[in-house]
């Protein structure tokens, strides 16, 4: 029987490099581990961008079909079809980490899938949430949930606004298809976590009135940045308080109206990525800055220069990789995907907007398709065989 796995490295690179489809060359990547390296050496494989598919009207569609877009390959676009077994679509794609895209159903519950093994695994119901129940028809189909916002008020809303209103952000580490753990920064700012198995989510302790406004997973714990500035370690097999907590001071940006705060794991570093709007900037697209702080036990520290590294934010897990080993990306840079932007932005110089396109994109010859709405929004995606 052949042996696969111990093929030459310089064979295995001619195969690779007859592949055209796009979706070939992931999964000729991802079916060995000596396969991955021959072809891209020990580095991870780059970063996706993933759309949702393009309907026939125009617009985007809620089915399981989406675009994979690879970034070094500008205009090449492949239609997929997420490993989702039900015919009557109804899948919003809500984040991604570790090889997963995330994503809810018409129930407004969480699914994990891998687009390149196929792999699917269910997360809890979200009715194990606290304070979350659902509203039932007679034949037992959910067609919306109560919140619970105070003991005397309720509020009921629809399976379609509760995917919208209740998913701040959701990261997973994972080391294989079976075994993963998922946190999920929910309704208000709160916080829970579910691994392979549980039939609940786990509720965490933060303290009282802090919010969380982003959550990450570096070098075997996951992190939590609040509305403060704090930031705590979680490693929730050890229990559902955090084993460090981070007490920095608040960053006070003076005259700028931040849109949204990342937190991003990069090399040994912790870092704050802060969005905001420049007031002096008249154009709604060019006024967009960003701004990095590194963790230090002094508290946030800024960070002037990303060196030879291009960061990559949005609803996924944040993304940090070498520009040297990935030179098809910009130093000192930060791709962004959310709410409808999808773009790079310079530390130092702003944002970089392509000739002759309508709004901010990736690069030149890339340009986000016209259909695309602010919500569901792009998502980065980083190809994994777990």
């Amino acid at each position: 029987m052949a042996d696969w796995a111990n093929l030459s490295a310089d064979l295995i690179r001619c195969i690779h490099g007859c592949l055209e489809d796009l979706m070939d060359q992931m999964s000729f990547r991802c079916a060995c581990v000596s396969w991955q390296h021959a072809v891209d050496g020990n580095r991870p494989l780059p970063p996706l961008l993933i759309l949702p598919a393009s309907g026939d009207g125009g617009g985007y569609t809620f089915l399981p079909l989406v675009d994979l877009v690879s970034y070094a390959q500008r205009r090449s676009r492949k239609n997929i079809r997420l490993p989702w077994e039900s015919t009557d679509g109804g899948l919003v794609l809500m984040g991604s980490a570790a090889g997963w895209v995330v994503a809810a159903d018409q129930a407004a519950e969480l699914h994990l899938l891998n687009p390149i093994t196929r792999a699917h695994a269910r997360l809890p119901s979200i009715t194990t949430l606290p304070a979350i129940a659902a509203v039932l028809q007679t034949d037992g189909q959910v067609t919306g949930y109560l919140f619970r916002i105070s003991r005397n008020l309720v509020h009921e809303t629809s399976c379609e606004s509760t995917r919208y209103v209740l998913y701040d952000k959701v990261t997973v580490c994972s080391s294989s298809s079976d075994s993963w753990t998922a946190m999920i920064v929910f309704y208000l700012g709160r916080l829970a976590f579910a691994s392979a198995g549980d039939e609940r989510w786990s509720l965490l302790q933060t303290q009282y009135e802090i919010r969380v406004l982003d959550v990450t997973y570096h070098r075997g714990r996951f992190y939590s940045l609040h509305n403060d500035g704090s930031v705590s370690a979680w490693t929730p097999a050890d229990g559902a308080s955090p084993q460090a907590s981070f007490n920095v001071q608040h960053l006070r940006l003076i005259d700028v109206s931040i849109v949204d705060d990342y937190l991003v794991g990069s090399g040994d570093d912790l870092l704050r990525v802060s969005r905001w709007r420049d007031p002096l900037e008249g154009d709604e697209h060019r006024s967009l800055r960003f701004r990095v702080f590194r963790l230090a036990e002094s508290g946030w520290v800024a960070v002037q220069s990303l060196g030879e590294r291009a960061l990559f934010v949005g609803s996924n897990r944040g993304i940090s990789l070498s520009t040297v080993a990935f030179p098809e990306f910009k130093a000192d840079c930060i791709y962004f995907a959310n709410s409808g932007d999808v773009g790079i932005c310079h530390l130092k110089h702003g944002l970089i907007k392509p000739r002759g396109a309508g709004v901010p994109n990736l690069k030149d010859g890339f340009i986000v398709p016209d259909y695309m709405h602010r919500w569901p929004p792009p998502i980065w995606f980083t190809p994994r065989a777990c």
